[in-house]
């Protein structure tokens, strides 16, 4: 019945924004020739949101017909690629009759970046599923103006869940592709390889063990369009691109000054949002450089409950001062400034050398809590903190990249792309609202800020590419790739301040030993400092072409040699069959890696415990020890070595009309090796191993176990004239995935007894059930004139509880509906829109009583949707 509901909302939804009418033909013409006259043959021309497309004949001249029920006054792009030359896009106001837009084609400034194929052209189209987020796509869904965020909402294979009290990771939220890890999924930039965060997620959220790219540096502002690979390319891109890549494409071009503003807050009277943009393009000789700057200040959601429990003082429970809730349960707040620029300037008249730059700088700043310390606790000194204390981390986020580069053609038909680029990632880690325990009751020595230490990652790629179309007697050109990279990554941690992790000496409250370091976050203490650097050096080989006129074929293979591990080589191997012209097959087998993080092989984090030993409280180090650690080798840890993956995919295209396709593919991933972060290994039997390092527990990363994922994703794609009424496009995309733990590696002998620890019930619940197996988005676009809508109904499938190992509180969480809704105009040079993401208020279901800790950590932290309710905004924009 609840199905039902929601979908017959959705429904009304979509048939609110359609009425018909009528209207005449548009006929589009003119001449595609490169810059220096001569006409360009079989260049593609097309309309994209009209789903309408054409090839040039033998003098360059293309004509498209605008069926009557999309011809409204609507302007639309018109967008013409032809392989080896730039594309070009121009904007047509579509009226009755005749209209003309010819193009002047130079040589490509790049070429057009097309994740999943090096081939350019049209020829490469449907070899793979990549999906293609248009800028209206990603501006339509752009409620909280968070890039991962915008993905997760329109792309369902991808996962952005919103944890917190999760220490840095409420800053750095993990996201995820097909279930599998966020490091397990590779990000490019305009086709170039992005840098991962500094920061390992070591809490008990999703993609816990990882580091994954921090996709929320990139401000949506500056996007163009956004592809999602959902194929394994580990033999094309190099490590990491298991799961699939995301290629993030820059705005480019001489464009007019577009300032933007936007506002939103929850219903629920928190969340507050204020978002500034700013873009433009300016000429720079023949070339061009486009800039984007953003500013966005989001405040905190919290729908944490009220502690029912004693603060102040023994029995004064629901009669204290404190004010409650005391906890944070939701989004942090985060104050984000972001500046972006890409573009191309050509370096001789005949434009067959081109310079092309692009990257950007952020600083991002966060506030978000731990648990509340009440003023009864051990933790607590009422001196400083009477009602007891809300501890917060306070993350500065430094992140900076940029890529220089050569494009050209050379002969005319060899076109080669050299290209290095820097970049950089520092988390730094501020505790405020807090205190030293050990420092005793005075300010000073105590205090109530502390510097916890950072996280630094540093990476430098260069990279050569040369690609050339072959005639080897096939029934189409041999697309020929050769490539070479090398890439040099460093990864830093820096310790705190000495009272952010001393110990200070002082007894608690209560005369027992206190802890040591700053409360909800103990700084990074020296013994953690780490300078750590590897190099890679990897070629790679790419071959595909039209074999006969129905079947296509691609091939490549890839060597890579890290200085840290050693050597891995991949593969893979695409086919595309078009048994017609509206049904194409498609299929792929390949092998893929992924080196292990340098954060993975160094991070280590530790706390002191304090023992009594025959009378004497001895301090004792519990926490996470590096791999080549005197203590991790000493209970059986070894260096980390590569994840490997087999990948096979198999799926069809069917387009009957123009107006119409529909997508189906299977696919299966095993890896071998995944590397996991250990429980902690502690207990009696243990002493004897950890006693002459004065530890009590550890836990470390390892290759551990073997998994298989397998599922299916569907796509349709629709388009309807409505006359004079506009256009309707209809967009649907399911994706099922389930993931399977094949092989748990045996403990070291000396953790013989401890193999439940190794990879705990806990952590296996988190990779097979913490997510969604299925998830689904529904979308209908309306445009008409100067008006448009968007309506989108997405449904998330059923989930775990990921935060207690005890079977009796396993809980699974039903699959909920959300929809969104915005509304647009454009008068003149001024846009104006309203939505309202999660219009009708949905939450998840709520965590049981065994789960919320006395009712207050209300909703499951791995919520997808996260538990903010309704979030209504208005946006607009001025273009000069």
């Amino acid at each position: 019945m609840k199905t039902r509901r929601v979908t017959l909302s959705f429904l009304v939804l979509a048939a609110l924004l359609a009425v018909p009418a009528l209207a005449q033909e548009a006929v589009l013409s003119g001449r595609v020739t490169q810059e220096d006259g001569p006409p360009i043959v079989n260049a593609t021309v097309s309309i994209p949101s009209l789903g309408l497309t054409t090839t040039t004949d033998k003098d360059g001249r293309y004509r498209l017909t605008v069926p009557a029920g999309s011809v409204n006054g609507q302007t639309v792009d018109v967008r013409v690629v032809a392989p080896g030359l730039q594309s070009k896009v121009a904007k047509v106001t579509l009226s009755a009759g005749s209209l003309t837009q010819d193009f002047a084609l130079g040589f490509a400034f790049g070429e057009e970046v097309v994740v999943g194929s090096r081939a350019p052209g049209a020829a490469a189209e449907k070899a793979v599923p990549v999906d293609v987020y248009t800028e209206q796509q990603v501006e339509s869904a752009s409620g909280s103006a968070e890039t991962a965020h915008i993905i997760e909402t329109i792309a369902p294979s991808f996962n952005f869940p919103r944890p917190t009290i999760s220490d840095g990771t409420d800053s750095v939220r993990p996201a995820t592709l097909r279930s599998l890890g966020p490091d397990q999924m590779l990000v490019l930039i305009n086709g170039k390889r992005r840098h991962t965060s500094a920061l390992v997620n070591v809490n008990g959220t999703i993609g816990r063990g990882s580091t994954g790219v921090d996709l929320n540096a990139i401000p949506s502002s500056a996007i163009e369009r956004i592809e999602v690979l959902r194929d394994g390319a580990a033999a094309q891109y190099g490590s990491d691109a298991i799961a699939g890549v995301i290629n993030i494409v820059l705005k480019s071009g001489v464009s007019p000054l577009d300032l933007g503003l936007q506002g939103g807050t929850t219903t629920h009277g928190d969340g507050g949002l204020f978002d500034g943009t700013a873009n433009a393009g300016v000429a720079v000789g023949r070339g061009s450089i486009n800039f984007t700057g953003e500013y966005r200040k989001r405040n905190a959601t919290n729908r944490a409950g009220p502690d029912p429990r004693d603060q102040i003082v023994a029995g004064d429970a629901g009669n204290n001062p404190v004010k409650q809730p005391s906890y944070h349960w939701g989004d942090a707040d985060e104050r984000d400034i972001l500046g972006w620029a890409n573009g191309s300037v050509p370096l001789n008249d005949e434009g067959t050398a081109n310079f092309y730059l692009f990257g950007g700088a952020s600083r991002r700043d966060g506030v978000h809590g731990g648990n509340y310390r009440r003023a009864l606790q051990a933790q607590n000194w009422p001196q400083i903190y009477p009602l007891g204390f809300l501890p917060l981390i306070e993350p500065k986020i430094v992140d900076y990249s940029g890529t220089l580069g050569l494009r050209g053609v050379m002969g005319g038909s060899w076109f080669w792309d050299l290209s290095a680029q820097y970049g950089h990632d520092r988390f730094d880690f501020n505790v405020t609202h807090s205190l030293n325990t050990s420092l005793g009751p005075d300010i000073p020595p105590n205090q109530k800020s502390f510097y916890a230490g950072a996280l630094e990652f540093n990476q430098l790629v260069t990279n050569l590419d040369v690609t050339r179309e072959l005639d080897v007697g096939l029934s189409g050109p041999l697309n020929a790739a050769v490539g070479a990279e090398f890439r040099r990554e460093n990864y830093q941690e820096r310790a705190g301040e000495d009272a952010s992790w001393i110990d200070g000496g002082h007894p608690d409250q209560f005369g027992n030993r206190a802890p040591a370091g700053a409360q909800v976050f103990p700084g990074f203490r020296p013994s953690n400092e780490v300078d750590a650097s590897r190099n890679s050096v990897a070629g790679y080989l790419d071959f595909e072409a039209n074999v006969t006129s129905f079947l296509r074929l691609g091939l490549a293979g890839r060597f890579e040699h890290y200085t840290d591990f050693g050597n891995t080589s991949d593969y893979k191997v695409t086919a595309r069959i078009e048994a017609t012209k509206q049904l194409v097959f498609r299929g792929a087998a390949s092998t893929g890696f992924r080196a292990p993080s340098l954060g993975q092989s160094y991070f280590s984090a530790i706390s002191t415990n304090f023992l009594n030993i025959n009378g004497v409280f001895t301090p004792f180090d519990v926490g996470h020890f590096r791999v080549n650690s005197p203590l991790a080798r000493a209970l059986g840890a070894k260096d980390l070595k590569p994840e490997d993956s087999v990948n096979y995919s198999a799926g069809f295209v069917f387009s009957p009309s123009r107006a119409f396709d529909f997508t189906a593919d299977w696919f299966q991933i095993r890896i071998d090796d995944r590397i996991i972060l250990s429980g902690n290994f502690t207990g009696a039997s243990l002493n004897p191993i950890l006693s002459p390092f004065n530890a009590t527990g550890a836990r470390f990363f390892t290759n551990a176990i073997d998994t298989k994922t397998q599922g299916y994703e569907l796509t349709a794609n629709g388009r309807a004239g409505l006359g004079s009424a506009g256009n309707l496009v209809f967009q649907a995309a399911f994706a099922h995935s389930a993931n399977q733990i094949t092989r748990i590696a045996a403990t070291p002998p000396q953790l013989a007894a401890f193999q439940s620890v190794l990879f705990d019930r806990l952590e296996q619940r988190r990779l097979t059930c913490g997510q969604p197996k299925d998830n689904l988005r529904l979308t209908t676009d309306w445009r008409s004139g100067d008006w448009g809508a968007t309506a989108r109904g997405s449904r998330y499938g059923t989930y775990c509880s990921i935060d207690s190992a005890n079977p009796a509180n396993d809980q699974t969480f039903g699959a909920e509906w959300v929809f969104d809704l915005e509304l647009s105009y454009r008068l003149a040079r001024v846009t104006l829109a309203a939505g309202a993401e999660n219009l009708f208020d949905n939450f998840p279901d709520k965590n049981i009583p065994a789960n919320f800790n006395f009712g207050i950590f209300t909703y499951p932290r791995n919520a997808p949707f996260g538990f903010n309710g309704r979030y209504v905004y208005v946006r607009t924009s001025y273009t000069f």
